[in-house]
């Protein structure tokens, strides 16, 4: 808490609002390596860029390979 001099009353430091979190995740199909990325989604197929990984459908597969979601890992970049 700081006093404010101009008002001779006490102002509490708010903290910054936290940053959301604008990272983008890198899906890969461990059967056959196809790359899903969240910043480009897949328009083609109706999945619009900036989807999250939880928020493509869960009856979605794998475009070359017709994996399921559950084949495919999270990898680092």
């Amino acid at each position: 808490m700081t006093i404010d001099p101009e008002r001779g009353s006490a102002a509490v430091n708010a903290a910054p609002p936290a940053a959301a979190d604008t990272s983008f995740k890198v899906w890969q199909c461990i059967l056959c390596g196809f790359i899903y990325e969240e910043a480009a989604g897949l328009p083609d197929e109706g999945i619009p860029p900036g989807t999250r990984w939880a928020d493509v459908p869960e009856d979605w597969v794998c475009p070359e390979c017709s994996a399921v979601k559950a084949d495919f890992e999270m990898i680092e970049i």
